[in-house]
């Protein structure tokens, strides 16, 4: 059984020994830099709007647990817990780790925040009537991207933060989504954009 392998309990006194214990069980440790740059990200975006920095932190260092999951295994993972999986993270089974990775956080490291678990488990794609921390989480995620250079839309995001204006700086990400990087359309992110404002007016430089 896949959850047998995966919902495992975590060693370690501290959240941050146990993220560390986790990961490396399965391997993962290249990934540890990007948990904790998050985790660092969120709580400072979270001091900038008055959310909660600590659940922030752990937000951020929990948001991406799930990639000890191979993308072929987790359409497997979500049918054995009786989840459901929509069209689009069938195509593209990665679009479901955010959601995984929610469960691995409460059933496996005992988070119970709602906020957090609603926060991890949209931080990829985003969701209609998202929360300031949801917010909190997706843009800090997307200011310290994986991908090994600048984010394109970076300077822009960061106006908008400075700004004091949360929910555009998602905005302005996932327009930039969009146009110019979607691979599948998660219905969670379109709803998400289509909440915030249709269409984007360009934010200039």
């Amino acid at each position: 059984m896949l959850k047998e392998t995966y919902l495992i309990l975590p060693v370690g006194k501290t959240l941050e020994e146990q993220v560390t214990n986790y990961m490396s069980l399965f391997n993962k440790e290249y990934l540890l830099n990007h948990l904790t740059e998050v985790a660092d990200e969120a709580r400072l975006t979270a001091m900038h709007f008055g959310l909660d920095q600590q659940a922030a932190y752990q937000a951020g260092l929990l948001h991406d647990i799930s990639v000890v999951i191979p993308n072929e295994e987790r359409v497997a993972f979500q049918n054995e817990l009786g989840r459901d999986v929509l069209s689009a993270e069938r195509h593209l089974p990665l679009l479901l780790h955010q959601q995984q990775s929610a469960i691995i956080a409460q059933n496996c490291f005992g988070i119970t925040d709602s906020a957090i678990l609603s926060a991890i488990a949209c931080h990829t794609t985003l969701k209609e009537g998202a929360s300031d921390f949801d917010h909190c989480l997706f843009i800090a995620d997307k200011i310290k991207w994986d991908r090994g250079q600048t984010p394109p839309y970076l300077k822009d995001v960061l106006a908008v933060l400075e700004g004091g204006e949360l929910h555009k700086a998602s905005l302005v990400y996932l327009d930039w989504l969009f146009h110019h990087d979607i691979q599948v359309i998660h219905p969670w992110a379109l709803a998400a954009k289509r909440q915030l404002a249709i269409p984007l007016k360009t934010i200039k430089s």
